[in-house]
């Protein structure tokens, strides 16, 4: 993450586009933290691109922070906020459009989401998968947005049962709406403490993952066992 963030730094808006793209397509980088980061970035109070320069002779007492005594001024180089968020989900949706292709084009590829694929999927298995997506498709896509564990699998199943590519960005840009910018807004009001927030999010990534995977487990046990009341009893004779 010390490269990440120095890739940040330095390419700003160029660099959480690719850093995005990456981690959509497995490699082992939470979302979080890039974005909240390149918030954290767009604080002129605290951003490590603010430049100090002397004061001009035509600055007036607005052009100085509250916490800065003239002569001297703050001059932004730190990207903008809303760019950033423009960036940020052009990334997102950038590195989720290549899970999906993944799935699109099967699983007989070398990639890291196609090679796990493999290791999950039979044609049986498949043909379950298919049927879920028809009929809960939205939803799935929209809610994996929000759970990093299993997101880039759900992606490629959406491909592989065949959604439609705009139905696929459209659910998935509504659900990354919610989650990027809310991330980089994190970043930029706390940009203070920024090192307090990372700690908090860490705290709660080990509270939330067991949270949803028991929640996970549970809502599995209950459609296996209505499943199974439902099938059809065969009487033995």
């Amino acid at each position: 993450m010390t490269i990440v963030k120095l890739l940040l730094t330095h390419f700003t808006y160029v660099a959480l586009i690719v850093v995005l793209v990456l981690a959509g397509v497995g490699l082992p980088i939470p979302e979080d933290v890039p974005l909240i980061f390149s918030g954290y970035l767009c604080n002129k109070a605290h951003s490590p691109l603010t430049a100090v320069i002397p004061a001009t002779p035509g600055d007036t007492e607005t052009d100085f922070p509250d916490d800065v005594i003239p002569p001297v001024v703050i001059t932004a180089r730190v990207p903008h906020v809303y760019l950033m968020m423009l960036a940020g989900m052009i990334g997102v949706l950038a590195g989720d459009s290549v899970v999906f292709s993944i799935g699109r084009r099967g699983i007989t590829g070398t990639s890291f989401v196609a090679r796990h694929l493999q290791k999950v999927m039979h044609s049986k298995r498949r043909a379950r998968v298919e049927k879920h997506f028809a009929m809960h498709g939205n939803r799935t896509v929209f809610f994996a947005r929000f759970l990093p564990g299993v997101r880039s699998i759900v992606f490629a199943f959406a491909g592989m049962s065949r959604m439609s590519y705009g139905r696929f960005l459209l659910i998935d840009g509504l659900a990354s709406i919610i989650s990027e910018p809310l991330f980089i807004l994190i970043g930029f009001f706390f940009a203070g403490s920024i090192d307090h927030v990372f700690h908090k999010i860490d705290r709660v990534k080990h509270l939330v993952i067991p949270v949803v995977l028991v929640i996970g487990g549970g809502v599995a046990l209950i459609l296996y066992l209505r499943k199974r009341r439902a099938a059809p009893v065969i009487d033995q004779v």
